[in-house]
């Protein structure tokens, strides 16, 4: 499946980015890395905060390619699945990303409580996404490249 067959089927919708958004999106996904590092919170809340900077960077993966997802059910697995077209992610790696968002379904709502080594993938995961998105954004789309973050947060 192509994003123009994920436009034809109403999962994607045409989107032209700014920099300014792109930009927005990348430190968001930076910052919420940040605190998912933070000790004194939850795993649970560090989990989320891992994973809300796994799908901001998808979100700048589709909207560098000129999409964006339709707001409805299972859009988060639409933006997970797409990065294999979106930034040529390895399949292997969606996956990995994908098992991170089913877990992360399950603590917000069934309310399990991820383990600590599920935390520590779902940070190393989010990082190695943000340092493959902006080696893509400089690759294809050096006109949204600017947008990069020149100092992101330690990791």
């Amino acid at each position: 499946m192509t994003l123009d067959n994920l436009v034809s089927i109403k999962r994607l919708k045409r989107h032209e980015p700014t920099p300014a958004e792109i930009r927005k999106l990348l430190r968001s996904a930076e910052r919420n890395l940040a605190d998912a590092q933070i000790a004194s919170l939850s795993r649970a809340s560090q989990f989320t905060c891992a994973y809300a900077s796994i799908m901001q960077a998808a979100q700048v993966a589709l909207f560098a390619n000129g999409y964006r997802p339709f707001s409805s059910e299972g859009h988060h697995m639409t933006m997970v699945q797409s990065l294999v077209h979106s930034i040529d992610l390895d399949p292997a790696r969606m996956r990995v990303l994908d098992t991170i968002r089913h877990k992360r379904n399950g603590i917000d709502y069934i309310g399990e409580e991820p383990e600590p080594a599920e935390v520590d993938a779902a940070r190393k995961a989010a990082a190695a996404l943000l340092d493959d998105l902006g080696t893509w954004l400089a690759a294809h789309r050096k006109d949204l490249a600017g947008a990069i973050p020149s100092s992101p947060p330690t990791r």
